[in-house]
């Protein structure tokens, strides 16, 4: 991946936002229309739960239908798809990031840097971090430029002694790096809360997304799907 912020100031803040809520309405959608579905999986499979999440995921995305820009996308990603967004008055052309999670707490979702386009900036006993993610805003290759979305689709569940119970999902749209200062501006105002990652041991950082948080600073950030 190239980072591209070269020619990236032509979008706007309000445009980047268009493309995320759409894209967002997309991934949600998938995952409604297979909820049943992931239900019965869930109950089944005897994989790990966060095998289970990655194939469902890639499942209800497929069973949807998601348009395809003959481009191959890398990073460490569950889902990755160079695609076109189609809006009231344009399409855009988008590289989506999509992201399983499969964890009993509902309230946060673990990212590592290589997931976001965002800097982290947070405390961390006591002292100041800031944390660059890997992911571009924009990716340039040749003639076209790709805006980043990323999404978390985070699946809960319960344990059984034979497979698990899925009890809800949540997904949330990690803002664009470009919108850093509306979501994260400083240490004290963030989205993040500590990763689970321990540095004496050599752990690449991880840190935590705040469903709360984030959801507090834009609603539509955060979609909840449980029937």
């Amino acid at each position: 991946m190239q980072n591209s912020r070269k020619g990236a100031p032509m979008a706007s803040e309000s445009s980047i936002i268009e493309v995320e809520k759409s894209s967002l309405r997309l991934v949600a959608r998938a995952v409604r229309d297979y909820y049943k579905d992931a239900v019965k999986i869930f109950r089944e499979e005897t994989d790990l739960p966060q095998d289970v999440a990655e194939d469902v995921t890639r499942e209800a995305l497929s069973s949807l239908g998601i348009s395809r820009i003959p481009m191959r996308l890398y990073g460490k990603i569950d889902y990755k798809r160079a695609a076109f967004i189609f809006l009231p008055d344009r399409e855009v052309e988008v590289a989506l990031m999509v992201d399983s999670k499969a964890e009993k707490d509902g309230d946060t979702a673990t990212m590592q840097m290589s997931q976001t386009s965002m800097e982290i900036r947070q405390m961390r006993a006591g002292k100041p971090h800031r944390i660059s993610g890997n992911l571009p805003a924009f990716i340039q290759r040749g003639k076209r430029t790709l805006q980043t979305v990323t999404i978390v689709v985070k699946y809960i569940y319960e344990e059984l002694s034979k497979g698990s119970i899925l009890t809800g999902v949540k997904l949330a749209c990690i803002p664009n790096g470009l919108l850093q200062d509306d979501f994260n501006p400083n240490e004290q105002d963030t989205i993040w809360l500590a990763g689970r990652n321990a540095p004496t041991l050599g752990e690449e950082f991880r840190v935590r997304l705040s469903f709360q948080k984030l959801k507090a600073k834009a609603a539509w950030r955060v979609v909840e799907i449980n029937k």
